[in-house]
């Protein structure tokens, strides 16, 4: 067995067998321990350690946070079973730097905890720890067992629950079912490098009226999301459930089965600065599609979308038993390189295929000063008797198929086509379209017409636009 020593700054703990003369035997777990009675840091000398439900709480290790540390790549926890790795619960204030975590594809049990919506398992799990914080670790190796069920059941890197409050920072993950998966927690996740994730980049899930989340996500790469199931709550490289106020921005995100971002039933949040590439389902998409579970507020500006089934989306208007996704600005993003992309079947959905369009949105939207070139459609407003109330000004929309579609639903309601210039749609610059996408038949209309209104009761006016 391993074991620690403690001196006058600090506990190292050694990975031998037997330890050197002057170590005490024990676990990681009671190196850890003894750090924390003692109040000093833990130095973790190279090497690979057991872990194996490793508990941090308030009644042991005299309820102290101490810095969990070693020199850059040469410490290895790696799981050896049980039901997680380690967990910290109830306890504030540990840290942990340089330390490598090795789930090894290791079959875990779910965790119980208020507000875990769905079976969740995690190599690394905090319950209800205030100001703990990881700085460039490595979290691997927590995919799924053949043993274990194809469906629910995901396991993370990190599972936060229970109102943790982590700050995660240059950390790595590879090869994981989900990197970071936070559930009624608020998270910090700056500058992390996921690479290779089965079903989630990072999950931010809440519950219905739970209030703001408060979770960050900035500044991380992401890239290989794939999903094992389903037709949109996996597979993307940010996923937000049910939580509210959370910002995401600045990250790269590639190679993504679905989407870049998606966010579903979340209210007031920020989609911003993001650089998104080779996304295959809607990259931006912001949504409500049970009832009950609404969002309201969104901001997606300045982001970079470059091949993608579809750019941006702000979909579901309550009208089939969905929820409502409404009130969003939608402004100087670049879209580029759209395509119709096969969406198989999964879950009892589909299959289908993505329309291609760079922008789509149904109720309360501004959507200006974007660039969409080379997609089938550039912006669709409204889809069905889902349009109200929408304002599309001052975007470029080049080499589309369609420039601008409108709903030519008998429901739809006051929308604004202004100062927008369409260079390549020919005659389908702007058109209505009765239904989803760009589902025919299209009526086109004069889009240099210095102004002209349509619908029953004039509600849609198109004005100084520019097409040729």
């Amino acid at each position: 067995m391993p074991g620690y020593r403690v001196f006058d700054d600090l506990v190292i703990a050694d990975p031998a067998t037997p330890p050197p003369t002057g170590f005490t035997s024990a676990s990681i777990g009671g190196a850890i321990e003894a750090a924390r009675v003692a109040g000093k840091p833990l130095q973790v000398r190279p090497g690979s350690y057991s872990l194996s439900n490793v508990d941090i709480l308030t009644t042991n290790g005299a309820g102290r946070g101490v810095e969990v540390f070693c020199q850059a790549g040469t410490a290895i926890l790696a799981l050896t079973g049980g039901s997680y790795g380690l967990r910290i619960a109830g306890q504030s204030g540990m840290s942990f730097r340089n330390v490598i975590f090795d789930g090894q594809n290791i079959a875990l049990p779910a965790y119980s905890a208020p507000n875990v919506i769905t079976a969740a398992a995690g190599l690394v799990i905090l319950d209800n720890a205030k100001d703990t914080v990881f700085r460039d670790c490595s979290f691997r190796n927590t995919v799924k067992t053949a043993g274990e069920p194809s469906t629910g059941a995901y396991k993370a890197g990190l599972l936060f629950v229970n109102d943790s409050q982590p700050s995660i920072a240059g950390c790595a993950f590879n090869n994981v079912d989900i990197a970071i998966w936070a559930f009624s927690s608020e998270i910090v996740v700056d500058g992390c490098k996921v690479t290779g994730a089965r079903n989630n980049g990072i999950a931010v899930w809440g519950t219905i009226g739970s209030g703001g989340n408060l979770s960050v996500i900035r500044n991380n790469t992401i890239n290989f999301v794939a999903s094992d199931y389903g037709t949109g709550a996996n597979g993307n490289g940010v996923a937000v459930y049910l939580a509210n106020d959370v910002s995401v921005t600045g990250n790269v995100i590639m190679n993504c089965d679905f989407s870049a971002v998606r966010i579903n039933g979340g209210s007031r949040c920020v989609v911003a600065d993001n650089t998104c590439w080779n996304i295959r389902e809607g990259c931006l998409y912001y949504e409500a599609p049970a009832s009950g579970q609404n969002g309201t507020g969104v901001t997606i500006v300045n982001n970079k979308v470059d091949t993608a089934g579809d750019g941006v989306y702000v979909t579901n208007s309550g009208y089939f038993g969905d929820g409502t996704a409404r009130r969003a600005i939608i402004q100087g993003n670049q879209i580029s390189n759209l395509s119709s992309n096969a969406i198989p079947a999964s879950g009892g959905i589909g299959p289908y295929s993505t329309m291609a369009i760079g922008v789509t949105v149904e109720q309360d939207c501004v959507v200006s000063s974007n660039i969409v070139e080379n997609a089938l459609g550039g912006v669709k407003l409204g889809v069905a008797q889902g349009a109200r109330d929408l304002v599309c000004d001052g975007n470029l929309l080049r080499q589309c198929g369609v420039g601008i579609a409108f709903s030519a639903n008998a429901a739809a309601g006051k929308m604004v086509i202004v100062n927008n210039v369409i260079s390549g749609s020919g005659g389908n610059a702007i058109v209505s379209a009765p239904s989803i996408g760009l589902t025919p038949p299209l009526v086109t209309y004069n889009a240099n017409l210095l102004s002209q209104t349509v619908g029953a009761g004039s509600q849609i006016l198109i004005a100084h636009n520019r097409a040729s």
